[in-house]
């Protein structure tokens, strides 16, 4: 075959492909920033319900450690006759958990608040073990106040709820707010096994 024959065929192959590529559709930029926007406006509404299936399962983690382990603490100070302490941290917003055996000496009359004086619980010998079980609140959650009485509230510093071998516990309400400053009240009762949950700021009166 002659070479100018080559050539040509050459040639017009070449110019097949091209109109073939001229008519392959592409996005234009118009399209593609109206894809962009419809995008964002999918994502502005879906984040905050997303935000709020993690801040409600956040929640629900709180209340279930706190209820849980109030009770695993009542049942334990009976079971081994040992006194338990719930440390509440509001400057770090963690709980802590230690014990400590008390002893009794048979002529040492228990007082009106169901306290040993003599063998009053120390925490400076729990610290060590305190550590070792600790919870800390998910981040933006923060643990406000613990309220005692009328007269007696912490909101700063490390407040303490006892569980005492004879089954009882301080009594206190154990204030947590969420990152949308949403309070919620756990109300520890003294001689109840079970923590009361309130969805709101609630104090003794």
């Amino acid at each position: 075959m002659p070479v100018w024959t080559r050539i040509f065929r050459s040639h017009g192959s070449d110019t097949a492909t091209l109109r073939g590529l001229k008519d392959i559709r592409a996005f234009t930029l118009i399209e593609i920033i109206v894809v962009l926007s419809l995008i964002g406006t999918m994502l502005f509404f879906a984040l905050p319900r997303m935000e709020g299936f993690r801040e409600g399962a956040d929640r629900r983690e709180v209340s279930k450690w706190i209820l849980l382990n109030v009770k695993h603490l009542k049942n334990k100070a009976v079971e081994t006759q040992t006194q338990h302490v719930l440390f509440i941290d509001m400057d770090t917003n963690r709980f802590r958990i230690a014990m400590q055996q008390i002893a009794i000496a048979e002529d040492h009359i228990e007082d009106s608040a169901g306290e040993y004086g003599r063998y009053s619980f120390d925490p400076d010998n729990t610290r060590q073990e305190a550590e070792e079980q600790t919870f800390e609140l998910p981040q933006g959650f923060r643990l406000t106040s613990v309220h005692y009485s009328a007269e007696h509230t912490e909101t700063s510093g490390t407040a303490e709820i006892r569980f005492h071998p004879k089954g009882y516990s301080d009594r206190a309400i154990i204030h947590v707010t969420d990152r949308r400053n949403r309070q919620q009240s756990y109300l520890v009762g003294a001689f109840l096994p079970h923590v009361k949950i309130h969805d709101e700021h609630i104090t003794f009166q």
